[in-house]
């Protein structure tokens, strides 16, 4: 979980240096494609599984709306933006993600949890308000706010096919499928890569391998041990993470209600983290083997060990 908001949270200074010579749809295909390339050895020894027939929908739908959508409107909405305040505003990603857990997946967030996300969206609607005076324009908030709903959806469209496939194996054919919509402005985004310098174009290398590949691969075991709410809760941290590299590396902070209203999105996504603990059965007491039998109870438990799965 921390290693996923360190660098989730690095993406958003990092988009903020490639956009000074790459324009959002070069951005998204340059990523993609060292995506894809990172993973593809991966496919051909086997540590990528074979892709379903039936599975092809629900991946095509979770490309498109986790790394199509997502990107587009995030590297759209950050020209305007600054990375600080456009984290604050994607960590609204779990009040949409409980919102279409609970439609599609049928997941009851209980009263702590509704109560955390209206709380949660108020302190988005508080950051928009505080648009104009250095936080950015409103019209970037809009995109940032959409491109949060879009992640939101992907996260919930990715949690049953983790039932079949690894993180890895979803990050490989997502940015695939996500990468072939994008595929018309792949000359465009040659002829930058030409021209830009080489900071923009470390940050592009950066995007694809350690916020995209790394982090989807570390945020696909968490969503794998959780329902797709409670495990979103981890972007809290990555506005932090955020705003700590924005302020190094750029030096740049928000603006005072911006910052105010950050700190109540990440209020309430505390808050809808409250859950109550699930009662424990107390364990059946265990009967004490007869003596002439010990030898028999001896065998059955070692071979009770023989069928535990082991964990790696």
């Amino acid at each position: 979980m921390a290693a996923t908001a360190i660098l989730w949270g690095s993406a958003f200074p990092a988009i903020r240096v490639a956009l000074d010579d790459y324009p959002p749809t070069a951005m998204a295909v340059l990523r993609l494609v060292f995506a894809v390339l990172f993973l593809l050895p991966c496919l051909f020894t086997g540590r990528v599984s074979r892709l379903r027939r039936s599975d092809i929908p629900r991946m095509a739908a979770f490309g498109l709306t986790g790394m199509t959508a997502y990107q587009l409107l995030l590297y759209a909405g950050e020209r305007h933006v600054e990375g600080g305040t456009a984290a604050m505003l994607v960590a609204t990603s779990p009040v949409f993600a409980t919102a279409l857990g609970m439609l599609v997946l049928r997941e009851r967030p209980g009263a702590w949890g509704v109560a955390g996300l209206l709380v949660a969206l108020c302190g988005a609607l508080i950051v928009a308000t505080a648009g104009g005076d250095g936080g950015g324009s409103r019209s970037g908030m809009v995109m940032i706010v959409l491109a949060a709903a879009a992640q939101a959806t992907s996260f919930v469209l990715q949690k049953p096919l983790l039932r079949r496939y690894s993180g890895m194996d979803c990050i490989f054919y997502g940015s695939l499928f996500g990468l072939l919509p994008l595929l018309f402005f792949a000359p465009e985004a040659a002829g930058h890569v030409m021209a830009a310098g080489w900071q923009p174009t470390a940050a592009v290398i950066w995007l694809g391998l350690g916020c995209t590949v790394l982090a989807f691969c570390t945020w696909s075991r968490v969503l794998a041990a959780a329902t797709a709410s409670t495990s979103s809760l981890v972007l809290y941290a990555v506005p932090v993470a955020a705003l700590a590299l924005d302020a190094v590396l750029l030096g740049t902070l928000p603006t005072p209600m911006a910052g105010l209203g950050g700190l109540t999105v990440l209020a309430g996504v505390g808050t809808a983290a409250v859950r109550r603990p699930a009662a424990r059965p107390a364990p059946a007491p265990r009967p004490e083997p007869e003596p002439e039998t010990a030898p028999e109870a001896a065998t059955a438990g070692e071979a009770t060990r023989d069928r535990t799965p082991t964990t790696v």
